[in-house]
């Protein structure tokens, strides 16, 4: 059975305006946390400066994906190199932590072509105007 070539395209458009939307969203983190390493405190910029999540996108979905309190700057060496430096990160997110593990076990969220439209032109004014 083919499928319909409307519902690839809409597929395709979602998988852009996801990696759009985490341009501006992984942005306003680095320039919210200073580009300063959740983790380790060390400073840095470009490549050497991610936004590492504590529950990983993998696992999190869009719930967590962009969520805020779950995604902070991490160096390259805590993101990449320490898978996240996980054990820290959650000693600093305190009580945070659980409130984002309940999060993950209990929202189950599916965006639209607009909440990502939407999300994205928020993340982008916020990145203008810091």
């Amino acid at each position: 059975m083919k499928r319909s070539p409307l519902r690839k395209k809409s597929k395709t458009k979602i998988s852009t305006l996801k990696r759009k939307l985490w341009k501006y969203f992984s942005l306003y983190i680095r320039q919210r946390d200073k580009f300063t390493c959740f983790t380790c405190g060390r400073h840095a910029t470009g490549s050497g400066m991610h936004s590492g999540h504590f529950i990983s996108k993998a696992i999190g979905g869009n719930a967590l994906y962009f969520h805020e309190e779950n995604v902070h700057a991490q160096c390259y060496n805590c993101n990449i190199n320490l898978g996240g430096n996980q054990y820290i990160y959650g000693k600093k997110l305190g009580d945070k932590a659980e409130e984002l593990y309940l999060i993950k076990n209990t929202v189950i969220e599916k965006w639209t072509e607009q909440d990502y439209l939407d999300k994205i032109e928020h993340y982008k004014h916020l990145t203008e105007n810091m």
